[in-house]
């Protein structure tokens, strides 16, 4: 099953969501990057709206747009509001950006040897995007790992979900409708319980860095 022109928009797609993965890794201010995850957002409602056209499945234009909602527009709010009164916090010594986006291209080289059997038998498509979904999953959860604060590792939780939401797409040529509306939900309890966790956070310790509190823990 091929088709030229979904699998050259879908392949499009995942390439700028994995450049929008990347540029978060790389933007150190978090303003900044909040803004790149409304892109990355964005690029997979399109990706979404696409594959609802080109499959027939018409209530995947509605995971689009349940998706610009949550993700490029309530959830960023509720991320503004969690940092709110938070200073900016320079690169510390030993810190770079460079062996970040080093990390991250090794995760990209992991994610297409993982998912070559999966790519040579696959006749979908999208088949194309997948090792690209599945990188932006893996730097996801690479960032949700090294992050400097809390607000990273909530980041690099949103990324790493929206990298399976993307590989769920692409690897089943669109989920139900109703799957996607209970991931999203679930999602959406997770970052406002987080949100609470970070505000009780800088009202007893006045710091989210994770640095900070260790030093707190003892």
């Amino acid at each position: 099953m091929t088709s030229a022109p979904i699998t050259t928009a879908t392949n499009f797609l995942a390439f700028l969501g994995l450049v929008s993965t990347l540029l978060i890794v790389w933007r150190q201010n978090w303003p900044g990057r909040r803004r790149l995850f409304i892109v990355q957002s964005l690029l997979l409602a399109a990706l979404a709206a696409i594959i609802a056209a080109y499959a027939h499945r018409p209530e995947l234009f509605l995971v689009a747009a349940i998706v610009v909602l949550l993700k490029a527009w309530l959830i960023p709010r509720i991320l503004g509001r969690m940092a709110a009164g938070t200073p900016p916090r320079p690169v510390t010594p030993g810190r770079s950006a460079g062996l970040s986006l080093l990390a991250a291209g090794g995760l990209i080289v992991a994610a297409y040897v993982i998912m070559l059997p999966v790519t040579t038998v696959s006749e979908l498509p999208t088949e194309g995007g997948i090792p690209l979904t599945f990188a932006m999953a893996l730097i996801g959860l690479f960032v949700t790992v090294t992050g400097r604060d809390v607000l990273g590792h909530i980041l690099g939780f949103l990324m790493f979900e929206n990298g399976i939401f993307g590989l769920a797409l692409l690897a089943t040529y669109g989920l139900p409708g109703i799957v996607e509306a209970g991931v999203f939900l679930d999602v959406l309890v997770v970052v406002l319980i987080l949100e609470g966790v970070v505000l009780q956070i800088r009202r007893e310790h006045d710091s989210i860095a994770v640095d900070r509190l260790r030093e707190l823990r003892g």
